[in-house]
């Protein structure tokens, strides 16, 4: 009897025990499977081969797989729809993608995860390569929903994009001659311009950011964000350095024969002794080196830090001219004072660094829409004077009504609900006034630019400077 009861007690404990061992198998197999988005065509990050996903990014959520032991799925799309599959929220990660602020609105992100670079590439031919960066009217093929696009609209509002599903119809729409610039991720590029027959078409001109690609999960699911964040620590450093070196080449080992120490000495001896033969030239190079370099320093005491335009000594300088003196004396010399409106509600509402966008902004289409212009100044603030040809009071009228409805409005950012105005105080210098100091242009414009603002803002205001006036002027000033 006694016999039976301890069989049947061993016969329990073994069920149990099968038991929980299946639950915890169970348990560590039939964790819930985390959906990897990214883009189909992103060499080497991502991409897909004959349905096979591949590329660094693949293999690193691969990796991350193997060592917490969470199931992953890919889902590799065009770029934009894999941004619209985070938005459906779910137990979903992108794999990769670069942080801002309209992204943020959707998403959270983890860590980072790899730097990537991009840059600006350009049909390589001598008309194209002429022009160098980013200019109001350019057309520039970019990846659509990409970041590349969001940075061009943001920093260049006056540059036209041409947005394409993914990077390998961007890349062959260049190749077909359909564009002739286009920012792309220089590592992407170089993957794929290698691909072609002219690997040479387009070339690097600019290098427009370097930023770390994050991972990210849908907004708002904190569980999801901790267990990715959790297992992302777990991967071994070496580990992820192996995969970099895979895709991106970032390392070379090379072994070092017998014979290239001997070679080193030899060479430094060689080296020492060119180093004495050379050192006048060196020298000689070094002294037009720095006449060069004070000349530019120089010139940037001249120069406006956040527009690039004139400062008040430029402005100073350019009056002093031969050009704007026979001007005055033709009695053909317009003097515009330009101050931004509301310009303080602009910083309040959208911070400064977005007040300091508007003035760059508006810097940049007066510079590139004004070419008839002598000189155009940033004062200081939001005020800025221009120096221009004029005719006569019509003359300069209809050339500030063009300043005033046509340019200012270009620092406008419509998407956000910011819109640029400015008052603008226009004055024509007569050819009977002697000698008039650039202070009194500037007193006597400030003026009339105060008018328009009286006037309700967003307008001009007209008037002249006559020798009676500036002799008034100049007796206040002295009494």
């Amino acid at each position: 009897m006694h016999l039976l009861r301890l069989c049947r007690f061993v016969c329990s404990v073994v069920v149990f025990a099968l038991g929980m061992a299946q639950s915890v198998a169970l348990a560590e197999t039939d964790k819930d499977t985390i959906i990897v988005t990214n883009s189909h065509s992103w060499k080497p990050f991502a991409f897909s081969e004959n349905g096979i996903p591949k590329g660094l990014l693949v293999d690193y959520w691969k990796l991350f797989s193997e060592i917490n032991n969470t199931p992953v799925e890919f889902a590799l799309s065009d770029w934009n729809d894999s941004l619209i599959a985070m938005q459906e929220g779910g137990r979903k990660v992108h794999g990769g993608l670069l942080y801002s602020e309209s992204r943020d609105e959707y998403l959270d992100y983890v860590l980072p995860l790899f730097e990537i670079s991009t840059t600006l590439y350009v049909l390589n031919d001598s008309e194209e390569l002429k022009t160098q960066g980013v200019l109001p009217g350019m057309v520039v093929g970019v990846v659509r929903g990409g970041y590349e696009e969001e940075f061009l609209k943001t920093r260049y509002p006056l540059v036209s994009t041409m947005g394409f599903d993914n990077n390998a119809a961007l890349i062959q729409a260049a190749r077909e001659g359909k564009i002739k610039r286009m920012l792309v991720d220089t590592q992407v590029a170089t993957y794929y311009l290698l691909q072609q027959d002219n690997p040479n078409r387009f070339v690097p001109i600019d290098r427009m950011y370097q930023k770390m690609l994050y991972a990210a999960v849908p907004a708002g699911n904190e569980l999801l964000l901790q267990e990715v964040e959790s297992g992302i620590k777990n991967i071994p450093p070496h580990e992820i350095d192996r995969i970099k070196q895979k895709w991106l080449n970032t390392s070379k080992t090379t072994q070092i024969p017998d014979w290239f120490w001997p070679l080193v000495g030899s060479v430094l001896f060689l080296g020492t002794v060119s180093y004495i033969i050379l050192l006048k030239q060196a020298v000689h190079r070094k002294t037009r080196a720095l006449i060069a370099l004070n000349s530019k320093l120089e010139e940037y005491a001249f120069t406006d830090s956040l527009t690039g335009l004139m400062n008040r000594r430029g402005l100073d300088r350019n009056f002093a001219s031969k050009r704007v003196n026979s001007m005055l004396k033709r009695g053909q010399l317009g003097v515009l004072m330009l101050d931004v409106d509301h310009f303080k509600k602009i910083n309040d509402k959208y911070g400064h660094l977005k007040g300091d966008e508007v003035l760059n902004n508006l810097g940049g289409a007066l510079n590139n829409y004004l070419r008839e212009a002598v000189a155009i100044s940033r004062l200081g603030g939001e005020e800025f004077c221009l120096l221009m040809p004029a005719e006569d009071l019509h003359d300069l009228e209809v050339n500030a009504d063009y300043v005033c409805r046509f340019i200012v409005p270009q620092a406008s950012q419509e998407g956000i609900g910011l819109f640029v105005t400015a008052s603008v105080g226009a004055l024509l210098v007569d050819k009977g006034c002697k000698d008039p100091s650039l202070e009194a242009l500037l007193h006597h414009a400030d003026r009339l630019m105060y008018q328009a603002k009286e006037n309700g803002r967003n307008r001009v205001t007209l008037g002249s400077l006559s020798n009676q006036q500036h002799q008034r002027y100049s007796n206040q000033i002295s009494a």
